[in-house]
């Protein structure tokens, strides 16, 4: 995926060096991303002739290269965007899909504890969500030219809405795993708590997305 957020950074603009096609990245979607990963793509996009280095003002720091994009990586960058298939039939198993398949596996108190982590951090990941987004729009953040404002904060409300799922998800799984222990006859242990109906508390607003 660094490869077509690397060619959108560079469609249409003049040539940035790594450093500032980073921090272009993170201002734009509000997320962190690995420099050293960042760095390897840039590398194997020249390898393949989708982008190009490109020679450094007068003024600039020689020891940063500015790249550009060339005309085929325009090409690829456009057919990717414009894609027809473009999220049809496709899912991503995410880090919390994933240990979802195996926690049934574990001993009942085990899973709770499990469980009980995800939700914890999930919280606390959401809070964050919100409370960057409240931030941005009581600023009253300019949208630039670009709307990269206006972007950000639909994609916090979005994250957010995630973080509201992926709450119920791991309730409802909860609620599933000690129903089965019960039929069995196995010691479901502690029950995690209900993170998804704590987030009503009127010290805790929901996690929802809100009208800007």
């Amino acid at each position: 995926m660094f490869r077509f957020l690397i060619l959108g950074l560079l469609r249409n603009r003049a040539p940035m060096h790594g450093y500032a096609l980073v921090k272009a990245y993170r201002r734009r979607s509000g997320a962190e991303v690995s420099t050293g990963n960042f760095y390897r793509e840039l590398q194997r996009l020249v390898v393949e002739g989708l982008i190009r280095s490109s020679a450094n003002p007068p003024e600039a720091d020689i020891r940063r290269t500015p790249y550009e994009i060339s005309d085929e990586g325009i090409t690829v960058f456009d057919d990717w965007l414009t894609a027809r298939d473009a999220a049809v039939g496709r899912i991503s198993e995410d880090d919390l899909s994933a240990r979802a398949l195996f926690i049934g596996e574990l001993e009942p108190a085990a899973a709770a504890a499990v469980l009980d982590r995800l939700q914890d951090n999930l919280w606390f990941w959401g809070k964050r969500l919100e409370r960057d987004r409240q931030l941005l729009l009581s600023q009253g953040a300019e949208v630039d030219r670009e709307g990269a404002s206006t972007v950000l904060s639909l994609l916090l409300a979005r994250r957010i809405k995630h973080v509201s799922a992926d709450l119920d998800f791991i309730e409802g799984l909860s609620r599933q795993l000690a129903e089965q222990h019960a039929a069995t006859g196995t010691d479901a242990g502690p029950a995690p708590p209900a993170k998804s109906r704590l987030l009503r508390k009127r010290d805790a607003p929901p996690l929802s997305n809100r009208r800007a």
